[in-house]
């Protein structure tokens, strides 16, 4: 299997992080690192991301990100946010689960959807009931080309003086071609 992991996430539903210049400067590097190592290999499989799981950390969240079609290699690639495990913990931004960017045609403003978020596990709620879950992750990596990755969320949460462990559902992150 193809991993990757570096510390700046490209994509991100954490409320301080899409529009952050850090974030679209990741971004950008990301995609022309990608889109030279595609043109390198040629894109020897059409139906398979040149990535088949990205980890990120620095945003202060866990997250689970599927990019669409963004004209780039950075195409339908799993990304995983994992720095959710700190007191400052941040909420996903308001606009919701889906990211978008923003280009110029002829002087007119149009926008593409590029990535949709599956999963956020971050500050909610508000005064006495607010909750800043920890979280971390297991991924057990199961045999086959490409690999299938079984992605366990571990969140833990100190609420109202006591520890809560909720139970959440792992899911499965498939290569293309098996799907």
């Amino acid at each position: 299997g193809r991993v990757i992991y570096f510390h700046h996430p490209p994509y991100v539903t954490e409320a301080t992080k899409w529009e952050q210049a850090q974030t679209i400067a990741i971004r950008s590097r990301i995609r022309n690192v990608l889109n030279k190592v595609a043109q390198a290999i040629n894109s020897l499989n059409q139906n398979r991301p040149i990535v088949d799981l990205v980890l990120n950390g620095h945003a202060h969240c866990m997250e689970h990100i599927e990019t669409l079609d963004t004209g780039s290699a950075d195409s339908n690639i799993n990304w995983i946010v994992c720095g959710g495990s700190g007191h400052s913990l941040r909420r996903q931004r308001p606009e919701g689960t889906d990211l978008e960017e923003y280009f110029s045609v002829n002087d007119e403003k149009k926008s593409k959807s590029i990535a949709h978020s599956h999963l956020f596990v971050g500050r909610n709620g508000r005064g006495s009931h607010k909750r800043r879950p920890y979280s971390g992750l297991r991924i057990d990596v199961k045999e086959g080309s490409p690999p299938k990755f079984v992605v366990q969320p571990l969140v833990a949460d100190r609420y109202q003086g006591k520890w809560y462990q909720p139970e959440m559902e792992s899911f499965i992150i498939e290569g293309v071609g098996n799907k």
